[in-house]
């Protein structure tokens, strides 16, 4: 009977007197960058989450974790992290989208953007560039199996690559009847 008078005063302390002291708030982490707050009945700050919380890295003046209104955009996020660095690639990214909670928003470089424009104007040709191809793309090649795409890695990597696509004739197991199968997919 003790030990049910114990337990029962040990729940009521959990149930009542813990909570009051602040051990029931949900658990969590505090955003260390600048966060909707409001003041709570004990006069202290206290982190308002009922919005999004986006992580905005690259390209800001104060990359971090911020929480935003629950119909916040993109722009509103750059605009909490400080606005964008003069290198940032300001039209990258749709200012306009809605975020979602625990979205990352990266904002890139100009530089960036420009080398994967580059990148993909490389790829939408069609052609396979036999200075930069992995063993797995130059296998899809008429006539390549990982026996000569693998040939061609070594010798590039040997040589320093291709100069001209009648190049790749240089490597072992590649002469003029697989260069004209593969001369119409391939590029320098």
């Amino acid at each position: 009977m003790e030990r049910i008078r114990y337990l029962a005063a040990l729940l009521l302390i959990m149930f009542f007197l813990l909570p009051a002291a602040g051990c029931g708030k949900v658990p969590g982490r505090r955003l260390d960058l600048p966060a909707a707050e409001t003041e709570t009945q004990a006069g202290t700050a206290e982190t308002d989450y009922s919005g999004v919380v986006v992580y905005v890295c690259g390209y800001v003046k104060e990359p971090g974790v911020y929480s935003l209104p629950a119909d916040a955009r993109a722009g509103d996020a750059v605009k909490a992290a400080g606005g964008f660095l003069s290198e940032a690639d300001t039209e990258y990214i749709n200012l306009a989208e809605t975020l979602t909670d625990g979205e990352q928003l990266r904002v890139p470089s100009r530089k960036e953007t420009a080398a994967d424009s580059a990148v993909s104007a490389e790829a939408d040709d069609g052609l396979v560039n036999i200075n930069t191809a992995d063993a797995e793309t130059l296998e899809t090649l008429p006539g390549v199996g990982p026996a000569k795409a693998e040939a061609i890695i070594a010798y590039r990597e040997e040589q320093g690559g291709f100069t001209v696509i009648e190049d790749i004739m240089l490597v072992p197991g590649i002469k003029e009847a697989a260069f004209s199968r593969i001369k119409d997919h391939i590029k320098v």
